[in-house]
């Protein structure tokens, strides 16, 4: 039998990821419908910081604490930069 290329602590990542994501954009930017340039540029740092630390670190996949801290940073980071890039901030 194949194994699921997925684990179930790699899907509960992601997910918290993408949650972690809608949150720091309605708290640093306002309501979703107005930004949804910086939803998609959060939900994309938030998976992509999730991604880094399961190919890094994957003991730490599990961990509350650690996990939040990535999504965090991967939506904050994610914004920075699209705010640099377009010369807003």
């Amino acid at each position: 039998m194949m194994e699921p290329i997925v684990s179930t602590a790699m899907a509960e990542l992601l997910f918290s990821a993408v949650t972690t994501a809608f949150v720091m954009v309605r708290l640093v930017k306002g309501p979703w419908l107005r930004n949804p340039q910086y939803l998609a540029c959060s939900i994309c740092g938030s998976v992509v910081a999730a991604l880094l630390l399961h190919a890094l670190w994957p003991a730490m996949d599990g961990s509350f604490i650690v996990g939040g801290i990535t999504g965090l940073a991967g939506a904050w980071g994610a914004m920075a930069l699209f705010d640099a890039v377009l010369g807003v901030a």
